[in-house]
């Protein structure tokens, strides 16, 4: 076990408890801003009256996707073939746009039912289209196309497809941070358009970062794809090459170099970093999901050394957890067992 483990705990809990969340420095509602954006391109293109058919036929089609969520696939499939009787009655131009989200709760729900190839086709198929439309000038359109990749790549790690998913992860997540395409199912990519709007490539790629630390909290322990691939794939060549010209990325690159400092300075470093990261006033809230995943490192150290001394160790650090830290939607970020 760390000699630092029993100090970077009682240092962890003797933090304040947390304070209100302020906003973000930028103040601004990305996703309201975005979907904005987007409800303003389709307008423009397809004219008020498809737009209208086409708002109430995509509410349609993430209905079908909330009953995937609920697990009633039932549903879901009848939803799902209801609206799509209703896909004909657009117009061509709208219908195009509305397909894309056709295709979404279509990979949706072959994900949900255990059809993973159907699924992967399904969204691969909208990256063709979703390239297609950007071309026409729904600009906007690529930020939910890097959202694809993260679908297809969730959906192969669920098949144990862990070489094929963190291929596209490490792909993806190069061309959000930098603009450079390589590996990504199809060949029609713009990094110049991806960094166009700032604010909307920063908050891609934060979310990108929180998918990259959710899937190495549940692979800390494997036996190929555990820490040290995580740290050789991903962590040391993010660390080396994202610039760090804003908040966020100033944010992401000391969690990186927390990461790192496991590897190559050894654990009792690693949890010195963590503990900064952890106790500094100027991490938002909204990075609780990168917290976490230190904290569920400092847990799999703590349980690869099965001491006595380690087991209340390992009780506070996840008590800290449930009363300190929140996911997305305002949940308190239990770590796991």
């Amino acid at each position: 076990m760390s000699s630092f483990a029993p100090l970077f705990v009682q240092k962890l809990t003797s933090l304040p408890p947390r304070q209100p969340v302020a906003p973000r420095p930028q103040g601004v509602d990305v996703q309201a801003l975005y979907t904005a954006l987007f409800n303003s391109q389709l307008k423009a293109h397809v004219g008020p009256a498809a737009y209208e058919l086409a708002g109430r036929l995509v509410a349609q089609y993430y209905k079908a996707v909330q009953h995937c969520r609920q697990h009633d696939l039932p549903a879901a499939l009848a939803q799902l073939r209801h609206a799509d009787a209703q896909l004909a009655q657009l117009p061509a131009a709208a219908a195009e746009f509305v397909t894309l989200f056709q295709l979404s709760a279509w990979g949706n729900y072959y994900y949900k039912a255990n059809d993973p190839a159907r699924g992967i086709a399904a969204l691969q198929q909208g990256l063709g289209i979703s390239a297609g439309l950007e071309r026409q000038g729904y600009q906007v359109f690529i930020y939910r196309r890097i959202e694809q990749l993260w679908n297809i790549a969730t959906i192969q790690l669920k098949e144990q497809q862990y070489a094929e998913a963190h291929a596209l992860l490490k792909n993806t997540l190069t061309f959000v941070h930098s603009g450079r395409a390589q590996g990504l199912l199809i060949d029609d990519w713009d990094g110049e358009l991806l960094q166009r709007v700032r604010l909307f490539q920063e908050s891609t790629l934060d979310e990108s970062f929180g998918r990259l630390a959710k899937h190495n909290t549940q692979l800390l322990g494997h036996a190929t794809y555990g820490h040290a691939y995580y740290h050789h794939v991903f962590f040391q060549d993010l660390l080396r090459e994202m610039a760090t010209d804003t908040y966020n990325r100033t944010v992401l690159y000391n969690w990186l170099y927390a990461k790192v400092a496991y590897v190559e300075q050894g654990p009792d470093a690693f949890m010195a970093y963590a503990l900064e990261f952890l106790s500094d006033p100027n991490v938002a809230a909204e990075y609780d999901d990168l917290k976490a995943n230190l904290l569920a490192q400092a847990v799999w150290h703590l349980q690869q050394q099965p001491t006595p001394q380690a087991q209340p160790l390992i009780a506070s650090i996840r008590q800290f957890s449930e009363t300190n830290l929140a996911d997305r939607a305002g949940r308190a970020l239990k770590l796991a067992a």
